[in-house]
């Protein structure tokens, strides 16, 4: 089975739908990252998107240690696996996280494991949690540039939370942490550039604010995987992206970037309605990248004019506008979104580039 640039054999031998992953793919894009980034250490890639020990020492052994992680599970695993450097994505209140990244500092004593704080509840709640552990930790503050999720508005209110860090007992400023999810899904790359040049200079109010109190800026991060690219030629932020290690379509509409889609779903024609011009596959919203428009969830590889028009929990159905399909056809469906697409599945069927099943990539961080 040859669709486009992969190749699969003996596709009736893997129960579908399932996931696989082709390695030398995820390698190149591993390659492609350093060198847009300028190295290794400029990067802090997410952990979300593979969830998995073996891509995280594929990258580890490429010389990227310190990694974005969206979940305590994930954490763990990166420290398990050769990580250096542990930055949490999100701010941690409930007392469970609380005392599990406690015990992560202290187990992996070796691992600089970080926090971000947007409110004073989570600098009391982290102050607290250290205190009984007996040790400090390094905390971003996480600013908000338009996103409204979590973070503090720029201004003031920034300035002044960044004061109440320092202020903070066992609790040590390292500087701003942004992800700017305003710029998600904007292909055109001169008007993501422009918003991005707005969040500058709202991170460079607030270092010259804290030069002016004294008070250290020693790290900053910044972007996702739709403006990474243009923070890069400023050396005082480290860029945060996580998608560019699977790829996927919708990140493809940027096409100033050269990543591959390392990751696809294999799937089967199950019936077709000759009358509707449609027929169903076996790849429903529990298979694919759910949280996207009906019309973005998948793209059929090799089958570019094909396009998903209903889907339910275990079946898609795909208009063929003048493809052809037969029932009993094998696909291969790439992500629309592939940082929802890992959770599917308990694992990934890792493919050579000679098309041959060789093992498998766990998907261990799959749970909180």
């Amino acid at each position: 089975m040859q669709l486009g640039k992969y190749r699969l054999n003996h596709p009736e031998s893997l129960d579908t739908p399932a996931m696989l992953t082709y390695p030398h793919l995820v390698q190149r894009n591993i390659e492609e990252v350093i060198k847009i980034c300028g190295g290794a250490d400029r990067i802090v890639p997410h952990a979300k998107t593979h969830k998995s020990p073996d891509v995280l020492r594929m990258q580890v052994d490429m010389g990227l240690t310190s990694f974005k992680c969206a979940t305590l599970k994930e954490a763990e695993i990166a420290a398990e696996n050769g990580a250096t450097e542990i930055i949490m994505a999100y701010p941690m209140i409930h007392p469970r996280k609380l005392d599990r990244l406690a015990k992560l500092k202290t187990t992996y004593s070796a691992v600089d494991v970080r926090a971000i704080a947007s409110t004073q509840q989570h600098l009391s709640s982290l102050s607290s949690t250290m205190r009984e552990a007996g040790q400090a930790i390094g905390v971003y503050m996480d600013l908000d540039t338009g996103m409204r999720r979590t973070g503090v508005q720029p201004g003031d209110a920034a300035y002044g939370f960044y004061d109440s860090i320092a202020s903070a007992d066992f609790l040590d400023p390292l500087g701003v942490h942004v992800f700017d999810g305003e710029t998600l899904y904007i292909p055109d790359f001169h008007e993501r550039e422009i918003m991005v040049k707005g969040n500058l200079s709202h991170i460079e109010n607030i270092w010259e604010q804290a030069d002016k109190r004294g008070i250290p800026v020693t790290d900053n991060l910044a972007g996702g995987s739709w403006s990474f690219i243009h923070y890069v030629e400023d050396l005082r932020i480290r860029v945060t992206p996580g998608t560019w290690v699977y790829w996927d379509t919708r990140n493809s509409e940027m096409e100033e970037l050269e990543f591959e889609i390392a990751s696809l779903v294999l799937g089967q024609v199950i019936d077709r309605d000759d009358e509707m011009d449609t027929v169903t596959l076996d790849i429903g919203s529990k298979a694919c990248s759910s949280d996207q428009p009906l019309e973005h969830r998948f793209r059929l590889i090799d089958f570019p004019y094909t396009e998903l028009v209903q889907q339910s929990e275990e079946h898609g159905v795909v208009k063929l506008n003048g493809e052809s399909l037969d029932v009993g056809q094998f696909v291969l469906a790439a992500p629309g979104h592939a940082c929802t697409l890992t959770v599917k599945f308990p694992y990934t069927n890792v493919i050579d580039e000679k098309g041959d099943k060789v093992g498998s990539f766990e998907h261990a961080a799959r749970d909180r």
